[in-house]
């Protein structure tokens, strides 16, 4: 019943504070003024056409407002992948025209300018964030790479991933051919040879990318005229996320044999000038990070291992620049996501020999406000031969961040702070998601031995969302402390389980009973208690109480007598004054 009473209360404060706000927000909001008097053609349909674009607008127009706005929010939440910073801002938007339109008079026409206001403001509130898919549409490189010899057909096979948040579908991936031998070596059956792929979905981790894979394969016929190399070859994808047609280039290489006489591609130019020796290569052929798994805002040691390919030719003063992939939406806002903690990303080798590996070392900071994405970092080398020839080398390497789970909790309010043994009381606290990952299967259990009850399950809370626990817990024994314990548990994308603790102020006692109010027989059928307790009695307690209600006894009669005396005399002395 008190915790009933309790939550009227609190709704009713509830509705008072939200009314208050909506009379300030419909103070506070701008008039939509005189731009912008053209509406939405659906919004025209359902109420200018049929309405005198001069007549003050009735309840019911407001309600035709309020219904299309909620309508384009819920086809802009199937349109685009809207982040939680967008969801906010559209909530606000939406909120506030709300209020200005059920708290304004009106014009229709006035209204239906406004309304057209709104739904642009909400357009581009919910593409806030929105990532370019390209940087996250790649090929398995685990595929090996196919080879073939002229005059015989070869199957090159793309094996695609999408690291994205949102899937891909209706891909359409289409070769780039060239007539050049030296660019393409095969014959060119058809004007257009396209594939396609449905759908690419969303990967949640990079495993999942790599396990949610897309193949695709085309069998080509080696051209006679193909030179003997490995040809990089290039697929042009046009596809639709979120809606929007984007476009990516995905780059394959394949291996050629071609008929005697049709020279390397490298040594196409060998007979030429067979003084001039051959490119000396620098391939990166591993990296690590320690720590292997690297969080947004930490420092890591990155090892980048590189090779001088060439058989005979030494590279010396090598120089290599770091630099990493560029975040941001413009000029004024772009950075990069990895820092040198040293203030310099460039590392100097004086020589490399013929088929000799070395290691780069380097200690970087991922800034704190990177997403959960692989960033890439590009390795630029500049270097010479022994006749000082320059050459120049361009490499990268992946390396996947992770955001740190950030957990924490508002106020418990608890009603009532104190219950007895079989008793129940209401908890409520909020439990937050502050950083960028999403917690999944988020669990409150209450652990203490004199408490059952109140397991609840708040399920998934992405980044910026709030979890409300309402639970109703029972006291079974009484506490020896004035707090209970409540435990938050959460599982990352990797399926690891954090926990955390909440102290709340929860006291749980054994019930009490006026003795007085069980003297009589049969009360709480505790008569036999009662009877012990008053058999219990001390004597002298016994005596003293007799001989006290004796002496009030006899102060009373002796009142009673002295009044009864009173009376009569009184009596006597209006009988005499009578006579």
């Amino acid at each position: 019943m008190r915790f009933d009473k309790a939550l009227k209360m609190r709704r009713a404060v509830i509705k008072v504070l939200l009314t208050i706000m909506a009379l300030v927000l419909a103070f506070s909001i701008p008039w939509p003024g005189e731009k912008a008097m053209e509406a939405s053609a659906s919004f025209n349909a359902a109420l200018l056409t049929t309405k005198d674009p001069e007549a003050m607008i009735k309840n019911e127009d407001r309600e035709v407002a309020y219904v299309f706005l909620m309508e384009h929010i819920h086809s802009l939440e199937a349109l685009y992948d809207i982040s939680p910073e967008a969801h906010t801002r559209m909530d606000e938007v939406f909120h506030q025209a709300n209020v200005f339109i059920a708290n304004t008079d009106l014009t229709v026409a006035q209204l239906a300018a406004y309304v057209a206001d709104v739904e642009a403001d909400l357009s581009t509130a919910a593409q806030m964030n929105i990532d370019g898919a390209n940087q996250f549409l790649f090929l398995n490189n685990t595929m090996a790479t196919p080879a073939g010899k002229y005059g015989e057909a070869v199957r090159v096979t793309l094996s695609v991933i999408n690291l994205g948040k949102a899937a891909v579908t209706d891909v359409v991936i289409t070769p780039t051919v060239d007539t050049d031998p030296k660019k393409w070596p095969f014959v060119i059956q058809t004007a257009t040879d396209t594939r396609m792929i449905k759908t690419i979905s969303a990967a949640k981790t990079i495993e999942d990318g790599y396990r949610l894979h897309q193949d695709v394969a085309w069998d080509f016929i080696v051209s006679n005229d193909a030179y003997t190399g490995t040809y990089p070859l290039t697929f042009h994808a046009i596809y639709y996320r979120n809606g929007k047609i984007e476009e990516a280039d995905l780059k394959t290489y394949v291996s050629i044999t071609g008929r005697p006489g049709r020279q390397l591609i490298e040594e196409e130019k060998k007979e030429e000038d067979e003084l001039k020796p051959s490119t000396p290569r620098i391939i990166v052929t591993g990296f690590s990070t320690d720590p292997e798994i690297v969080y947004a805002g930490d420092t890591f040691h990155l090892t980048i291992t590189v090779q001088n390919t060439s058989a005979n030719a030494t590279v010396s003063n090598v120089q290599f620049d770091l630099k990493a992939a560029t975040e941001g939406d413009n000029k004024e806002t772009t950075y990069e996501a990895f820092l040198p903690t040293s203030g310099s990303a460039t590392i100097f080798v004086n020589k490399i020999a013929p088929g000799e590996s070395t290691e780069l070392q380097i200690e970087m900071t991922a800034r704190s406000d990177l997403t959960q994405k692989p960033y890439v970092i590009d390795l630029n080398a500049a270097y010479e031969d022994a006749k000082h020839n320059p050459f120049t080398a361009t490499t990268s390497v992946s390396i996947p961040v992770r955001q740190k789970a950030r957990v924490d909790y508002g106020d418990a309010e608890v009603l009532p702070e104190s219950i007895e043994v079989g008793a129940q009381a209401n908890v409520m606290f909020p439990v937050y998601n502050k950083g960028k990952t999403t917690l999944y299967n988020v669990q409150v259990d209450f652990v203490d031995p004199w408490l059952e009850g109140g397991s609840t399950f708040l399920g998934k809370l992405e980044p910026g969302a709030t979890g409300n626990v309402d639970a109703m817990v029972t006291g079974i024994a009484p506490s020896d402390s004035d707090t209970v314990t409540a435990v938050i548990s959460y599982e990352d994308e990797a399926g690891n389980v954090t926990t955390l603790e909440k102290s709340i102020s929860l006291y749980v006692y054994e019930a009490s009973y006026d003795e007085g109010a069980m003297g009589m027989e049969g009360d709480w059928g505790m008569e036999g208690e009662v009877m012990e307790e008053e058999k219990a009695l001390p004597w002298g307690w016994i005596i003293g109480g007799g001989i006290g209600g004796l002496v009030l006894l006899i102060i009373i009669i002796c009142v009673i007598v002295s009044g009864s005396k009173k009376k009569k005399a009184r009596q006597q002395e209006l009988d005499d004054l009578d006579d």
